[in-house]
């Protein structure tokens, strides 16, 4: 009987080990919180202390103890998950370095003007292929150019089950105009297959104590690579509770055949099909930046609020942004002062591969955000009929040392780009360039606006009228 109960088990213990990628939440849960562990283990021994203590009135004591051990439970679960969360944020500004600095990097001519949605539109009307759909995008830098990149995915529940991730769909952002690209390759493991050959079930068999951060493919050399960030974490103890820091760990690079290989942060500087691309996780970067609004001390985040900081997204355009600079690849996080305030406050620029974090403090100098940039856009051009266009993406560009907010104006069903819309964030002139020769002469200081005279505006003004009318006339003409 014992052994029949030792051999179901180990056969449940084989079973749990074989499907760990299914419990992975919960385990990772737990491993990245453990003093959550160490408070269940003190209540334990608290309980086991009053029930076997010999005493008077003992019996008495235990029910009362009984009655109110579930409160104590929950109130010690409680502590613990917020000891667990609020320690990430006070103790990473002190581990971390932000490193001073005087200046922006200057940007180079491989700058986004294709925003995400129009992006997706394209790749979206290009697809010609049953059975797929277009998966999460990412930006990478393919060829030298910032791209837009879709993994092709099954197209259903069921086909998730009985065929394979079809390759990707590359559209070039440093172009307005209509483009894509459609590389069509088996891939042996993916996102959203099910269920052996899905890449999650393949990367926890590997390493299984991780978060990983968004996946994003690299096309080199007639090869798609799938490439997966991991952030790890540390173990640290605060007056005797345990709790951990994330840091990053490495990352899995996976061929279309399915082989796995896995790189720390020190050899995926040193490897060819990293090589001018992105290596440290967008995630990380994001959260590093957030715990500096932590670095005075968690009375003054909620009550003084000296010297704090805020970022600031705009809908669905979450920072940081990924930009090309002279000085390599960039994470860039604007921050505003705790409040009201849309000014910017200080700016992040994290190195895309090292993740060393640089911070330029503005003191005494009022530069706008990109929340308050769009309304100077607005501002600009009163003629546009906003109810019909949007602005997407506000990015940061610099140059002699000067911040530009670049917005895109894009119609609402994202069909195309109107125009894109340079905001000098010290005197909020608005720039607007239409063709990709004036805003490549603008990034290389070639430029020269042209001024329109007031004839020129009320020209235009009337033009719009009579589009509208015209628009009109043929409405009425329908429904009549």
């Amino acid at each position: 009987m014992n052994i029949k109960k030792i051999l179901l088990c180990l056969f449940a213990i084989l079973i749990i080990y074989f499907f760990r990628p299914w419990f992975h939440p919960v385990a990772i849960y737990f491993y990245k919180n453990p003093a959550i562990i160490e408070v269940v283990l003190i209540w334990a021994v608290i309980y086991f202390f009053f029930s076997r203590r010999k005493m008077k009135n003992k019996e008495l004591t235990i029910n009362i103890f009984k009655s109110t051990s579930v409160i104590l439970l929950f109130f010690l679960l409680l502590f613990a998950s917020f000891f667990s969360n609020i320690i990430v944020f006070l103790e990473l500004p002190k581990t971390l370095k932000f490193n001073n600095i005087q200046t922006l990097p200057e940007s180079t001519k491989n700058l986004r003007l294709m925003p995400m949605s129009v992006a997706y539109r394209y790749a979206k009307d290009s697809l010609q292929l049953a059975q797929y759909k277009l998966g999460p995008e990412n930006i990478v830098n393919i060829n030298n150019s910032l791209s837009w990149v879709f993994p092709l995915i099954p197209d259903g529940d069921l086909l998730k089950f009985l065929i394979k991730n079809k390759g990707i769909v590359i559209v070039d952002a440093t172009k307005q105009e209509k483009n894509s690209k459609i590389i069509e390759k088996d891939l042996e493991i993916g996102q959203e297959m099910q269920i052996f050959d899905n890449l999650y079930w393949n990367l926890y068999k590997e390493k299984y104590f991780v978060d990983f951060d968004d996946v994003y493919y690299i096309y080199k050399n007639g090869e798609i690579y799938t490439i997966v960030p991991a952030i790890g974490y540390k173990y640290k103890l605060y007056y005797g509770l345990l709790y951990t820091l994330p840091e990053f760990e490495g990352l899995f690079i996976v061929d279309s055949a399915g082989k796995i290989n896995f790189l720390k942060p020190e050899q995926a500087l040193k490897n060819k099909i990293l090589e001018g691309n992105r290596i440290f996780p967008e995630n990380l970067a994001r959260l590093y930046v957030e715990s500096y609004a932590f670095k005075n001390g968690l009375i003054n985040y909620f009550f003084i609020h000296k010297d704090q900081t805020e970022i600031q997204d705009i809908d669905f355009n979450r920072q940081p942004f990924l930009l090309d600079t002279k000085e390599g690849l960039k994470w860039f996080i604007s921050t505003e002062p705790y409040g009201a305030s849309h000014g910017i406050f200080k700016i992040f620029i994290i190195d895309a591969r090292t993740g060393k974090i640089e911070l330029l403090e503005l003191p005494g100098m009022t530069l706008t955000g990109p929340v308050k940039a769009t309304d100077f856009v607005r501002q600009n051009n009163p003629i546009v009929d906003w109810s019909r266009f949007k602005l997407a993406e506000p990015l940061p560009f610099f140059k002699n040392n000067t911040l530009y907010w670049k917005v895109v104006v894009i119609p609402f069903d994202s069909a195309g780009i109107a125009y894109q819309a340079f905001v000098n964030a010290k005197t909020n002139e608005v720039i607007e360039l239409k063709t990709n020769e004036d805003i490549l002469n603008f990034m290389t200081e070639t430029y020269k606006e042209t001024k329109k005279t007031e004839e020129q505006r009320k020209e235009e003004i009337i033009e719009q009228i009579e589009k509208k009318i015209r628009e009109i006339e043929d409405l009425l003409k329908k429904l009549e």
